[in-house]
């Protein structure tokens, strides 16, 4: 079986289809990418990537893009179905830099099937026009509750690269792969068309440092915003590295290679890590406060700790939702973030005890070998 796989740029969107892609690879099958932003994360992976964008400056169409429907998206935040449309039509311009070589990828190499990400609009064109099944890799638990047809706010901002290719609309996927817990969506059964798949983290490789091993003196909390918020500013972490500093715990705070100056000096219990896989992080912590990306959030529930969510855009505020409405933690603003809600987010059983809980769901799931098992049956 040949896997096409093409994500969105950022590696929120990435990363969580290594686990997939390396399961592929060692079942026999074939695995090529095609996208376009950090690719290097794919090749450091072992894995093949055809860079369907190169020199593309994604973070100055994130801005353009961005800034036209920002207000859009804080309107909309508790607008679940709104969100994603808004979403989805600044991804579909996200998306367009890399529509023509995907479809020449995909023609000359011609997959068994293409697997993409939510937001990515190559997979869907790709595959109409080459007439393979589609398969749409969910990335967070809380995306599984928006399920509104939104096709057509991505067919409406593409409409002329769809036609240019006889592509009349944005097809549904034939299977559509989740990585939520049962109790998440409520015990319901998924349908037909969509298959439960544990979430398994990949963070990158990295040279680990002797002290992630030693058993933490005092709690230990993770700080971490991922790896796009902190490009624009260290503004929304101030005031939670201020309030940790009068905390008795340990705080990691992971903001990636980003300079840190701004910040000024650091209370003596916060650590900075520059970049650190986020499960390797985990390992040793009792609970973090992060940002609400996808990934973000679904490695923190692996690891079975509770979390603070403080949302910035798009849907990490469906995914602060879906962490408080499980009992995992909180929803919160940087101005809520104190020294009273850290306390809480350490000594709260409850929360613990719900995401111990819900870490055995997740770890219960069919792994992505299973999974690419069933696919290579269905493909068949």
């Amino acid at each position: 079986m040949r896997l096409l796989v093409t994500t969105s740029p950022g590696l929120g969107h990435i990363l969580p289809t290594i686990s997939l892609a390396h399961a592929a690879r060692a079942a026999g099958h074939e695995v090529l990418y095609a996208a376009g932003g950090s690719v290097e994360a794919v090749s450091a992976a072992g894995l093949q990537i055809v860079d369907a964008s190169p020199g593309t400056d994604y973070m100055q169409i994130f801005a353009t893009v961005g800034g036209r429907v920002r207000e859009e998206l804080a309107a909309a935040r508790d607008d679940l179905g709104r969100t994603m449309e808004v979403a989805l039509r600044m991804f579909a311009k996200v998306s367009e830099p890399t529509l023509e070589t995907v479809v020449r990828v995909a023609e000359k190499w011609q997959p068994d099937v293409v697997v993409h990400t939510p937001m990515q609009a190559a997979g869907p064109l790709a595959a109409a026009k080459l007439g393979v099944p589609l398969v749409a890799l969910e990335l967070g638990m809380g995306h599984s509750r928006v399920r509104p047809d939104l096709r057509h706010a991505t067919y409406e901002e593409l409409r002329e690269h769809f036609e240019r290719h006889g592509v009349a609309e944005v097809q549904n996927p034939a299977v559509r792969i989740s990585v939520t817990p049962p109790s998440v969506r409520g015990g319901e059964e998924l349908p037909d068309d969509a298959w439960a798949m544990r979430y398994v983290p990949y963070n990158g490789g990295s040279v680990v440092p002797e002290w992630l091993l030693d058993k933490p003196a005092r709690r230990r909390v993770l700080i971490t915003l991922g790896t796009v918020v902190p490009s624009f500013g260290l503004g929304v972490v101030e005031p939670i590295v201020a309030a940790a500093g009068k905390v008795d715990a340990e705080f990691v705070l992971a903001l990636g290679n980003v300079d840190i100056s701004s910040l000024g000096e650091l209370p003596d219990n916060v650590r900075p890590v520059g970049y650190l896989p986020l499960g390797v992080l985990l390992s040793s912590c009792d609970a973090a406060i992060h940002h609400g990306g996808a990934g973000t959030t679904m490695t923190i529930v692996d690891a079975g700790v509770p979390q603070i969510v403080v949302p910035q855009a798009a849907d990490q505020f469906i995914n602060a939702d879906t962490v408080q409405a499980n009992g995992l933690g909180q929803r919160a603003t940087v101005a809520d973030v104190d020294v009273e809600l850290i306390e809480r987010l350490l000594g709260d059983e409850q929360w613990r005890d719900n995401a111990a809980r819900l870490r055995g769901e997740l770890h219960a799931m069919p792994s992505p070998v299973e999974v690419v098992e069933r696919l290579s049956g269905f493909v068949g």
